[in-house]
């Protein structure tokens, strides 16, 4: 998984531009006053370059990000250095977490579940989170609906900017329900344009799937939600959040 990452973390927080992360800390806070959950830490696993992590950091929470890319973790480390915020980020993969301490609340966002391919990866990561919670911590994650991008037009999309041009391409596969898009950057360095070409691929799961392997890991299942609201996660939605409680 690490090369997905290598091009992209160069061009990621322009991909991401328009995404208001404060407002995705902020329903996580309504998630957790609505289940009467308490976190003081806080580990953001798939944190990619800390936008996820920052504001947790910003309002007191005790935090650490987690990602498998080294790059990625590079600018997170100096953009948490440029905005003064005591942010440690360890490179690792979230199959394999093993946090420092156990957390109150364990994160994880931006479709990063959707990259394993397995449902028996997912249980495996779903196991080493429960691991690295303490009890009665909680477990808030998303995952991308992808079959919302089965009637896509798959035509090539190129986007041009100053410093850079993108050309990207997505396919999806209704069988195994995998979504795939092949991205080709050139991206200016000093007088001239390096070029970079990565596929990344998500995988759709079932909430009742889902559910499945939250309980058998030990979870309870508190609730899963349409995003960015309370309503039942079901098909109008094109992500889902979903929350867990490790029992006390």
């Amino acid at each position: 998984m690490t090369k997905e990452y290598s091009g992209l973390a160069r061009i990621y927080d322009y991909l991401v531009t328009g995404v208001d992360f404060e407002g995705w800390i902020d329903y996580v806070e309504e998630l957790l006053g609505r289940f009467n959950l308490h976190a003081a830490s806080v580990a953001d696993i798939a944190c990619g370059t800390g936008n996820t992590a920052f504001p947790f950091a910003r309002r007191g929470y005790k935090t650490v990000g987690v990602d498998i890319s080294g790059e990625m973790l590079a600018l997170a480390r100096l953009k948490a250095e440029t905005q003064n915020l005591d942010v440690p980020f360890i490179e690792q993969d979230m199959r394999e977490l093993a946090l420092p301490e156990q957390a109150d609340l364990i994160t994880c966002f931006h479709d990063g579940l959707n990259y394993l391919p397995d449902i028996r990866e997912i249980s495996q990561t779903f196991q080493r989170v429960y691991d690295n919670l303490r009890p009665g911590g909680a477990f808030i994650f998303d995952l991308n609906r992808v079959t919302w991008l089965s009637g896509s037009d798959n035509s090539p999309v190129v986007v041009e900017e100053q410093d850079m041009t993108l050309i990207w391409q997505s396919g999806y596969e209704q069988e195994n329900e995998l979504w795939t898009i092949k991205l080709t950057a050139f991206v200016r360095d000093g007088d001239t344009y390096r070029k970079f070409t990565e596929t990344h691929r998500e995988k759709g799961y079932q909430p009742a799937e889902i559910f499945s392997n939250l309980s058998r890991t030990g979870f309870h299942v508190l609730g899963s939600f349409n995003a960015f609201n309370f309503n039942p996660a079901d098909e109008s939605g094109v992500r889902h959040f979903y929350v867990a409680q490790k029992p006390l």
